[in-house]
């Protein structure tokens, strides 16, 4: 279901599913924020280390279900499954990108 969506947000898609954070955190602008759980990362670096920190608490993966645009920002629902009560979970995704690059990823 990637395919509809623009090449950072697919490219963010596959390297979390190859457990690559750096890449991940390379589909970000320099000054990209990330929005999940209460609280916000900025930069690539603090990036990188969220995703690696929650890829090893939950363990968990991400199956994308759909996608659409809504006033500029692509929403994606997700499954995601792992080792955390109540799983697995759908939630939405919010992107906004900045050019070719994910500018903000709010989680929710």
């Amino acid at each position: 279901m990637t395919d509809k969506l623009p090449p950072s947000v697919t490219a963010y898609y596959s390297a979390a599913a190859a457990h690559d954070f750096k890449a991940l955190a390379h589909c970000f602008a320099v000054d990209g924020v990330v929005r999940d759980e209460g609280a916000v990362r900025t930069g690539r670096a603090a990036i990188a280390t969220w995703a690696a920190n929650a890829y090893a608490q939950y363990k968990h993966e991400t199956e994308v279900l759909g996608s659409r645009e809504q006033d500029g920002v692509h929403v994606v629902s997700v499954r995601v499954s792992g080792q955390f009560p109540g799983s697995p979970v759908q939630l939405t995704q919010r992107f906004a990108l900045a050019g070719d690059e994910i500018r903000s990823l709010e989680i929710g």
